[in-house]
């Protein structure tokens, strides 16, 4: 068998908040490792977005960091480099699982043999998953961790490096301030996400203007932008569908969802004495209300996965074509705040790093 998906942690309960770290014992180069989580939902009133049970996951050697992204941001990287989200399950019912899988992609696709993950050129490889189910579906009481590796297994491949994502910076939003954040030149730029989650606000109120220079100014990567035109230009990536089960209540109540910008939901009634409907669909979740409470689906679509922007840097398959920072001496992005911006902005990139 050349291709196989080896456990590297059986299914085992992770009902208490804390990081779980694996040592990366597996011989072979991997081409993907996948972590799922599972949180048994408490109640009906929804908690965030499943994918919140996991807040970090890292690759590490020791002190040095290979991979370092929290759930959403993998989430959002998977989405812009498969074009498909990873699968989810968006319960937000009461004793039912609501579950996250999230993918760490070394190579630009599935078994791709120049660019995987080789155990072998490092000393002691960690995987480090650090979670908390309280912090998704709806107050889960109960929670279950499980990882998997795809590996080369018969068939022989040399991977010349890997693609690396880490969020670079993070910081606290200020309405309409201007952030300037010096971005790391060591490695080539395959991608460079800007993510800023709300569930009331798109993702233009929370980052409104992106400007990327190099050298102080000498070449203007992007000039000041604006983000709601950099939204409509930019439609490569699919928009994508998720689906949500809840309980809906008398009073309006947001379900948080992973699309965030161009959304429309359609719900379907469960219980023959429910009398519900979608409220609002503005930012990251969907509102809903109802006369007669009861048992819903929703089919929600749209883009922008957990309100993050990707920015590509060239033909997205051919690595001679990427972002070679080699030569520049300084790489800025500066980002403006909406009006009414809040919360916190994240910076992530995805970088190719060679043995």
């Amino acid at each position: 068998m050349n291709y196989r998906v080896a456990s590297i942690l059986a299914p085992e309960a992770a009902s208490t908040a804390g990081t779980k770290t694996l040592d990366i014992n597996l011989a072979d180069p991997i081409s993907r490792i996948t972590i799922q989580f599972k949180g048994l939902n408490n109640g009906n009133t929804p908690t965030a977005h499943p994918a919140k049970m996991v807040s970090k996951i890292e690759l590490v050697d020791g002190s040095d960091v290979l991979m370092s992204l929290s759930g959403v941001e993998c989430q959002a990287l998977n989405y812009y480099d498969k074009g498909r989200m990873p699968m989810n399950v968006v319960n937000y019912v009461d004793d039912t699982y609501a579950i996250a899988t999230f993918d760490l992609d070394f190579g630009r696709y599935l078994w791709d043999k120049d660019y995987a993950f080789d155990p072998k050129k490092f000393i002691n490889p960690q995987l480090k998953i650090t979670h908390n189910m309280a912090s998704g579906g709806s107050a889960p009481d109960a929670g279950e961790l499980s990882v998997f590796g795809y590996i080369f297994d018969e068939k022989k491949v040399d991977p010349i490096g890997f693609m690396m994502a880490k969020e670079q910076y993070g910081y606290t939003l200020t309405a309409s301030a201007t952030e300037h954040i010096d971005l790391a030149t060591d490695r080539p730029y395959r991608k460079l996400l800007v993510q800023s989650m709300s569930v009331t606000l798109q993702p233009w109120q929370q980052y409104n203007q992106l400007k990327l220079d190099q050298d102080n100014g000498r070449r203007m990567v992007i000039n000041d932008e604006k983000v709601s035109n950099l939204l409509k230009l930019m439609q490569d990536f699919p928009q994508f569908t998720e689906t949500i089960i809840g309980i809906s209540t008398t009073d309006a109540e947001d379900y948080p969802c992973a699309a965030s910008y161009e959304r429309i939901a359609t719900l379907s009634q469960l219980s023959e004495a429910l009398d519900s409907w979608v409220a609002e669909t503005y930012g990251g979740s969907i509102n809903v209300d109802a006369t007669a409470g009861g048992t819903f689906m929703a089919i929600v679509s749209g883009h922008i996965p957990h309100s993050a922007f990707c920015l590509p840097f060239g033909m997205q398959a051919d690595p001679a074509d990427w972002f070679n920072v080699e030569a520049v001496g300084s790489l800025r992005l500066s980002i403006k705040a909406g009006s009414s911006a809040s919360g916190t902005c994240e910076i992530v990139s995805q970088q190719l790093r060679l043995y």
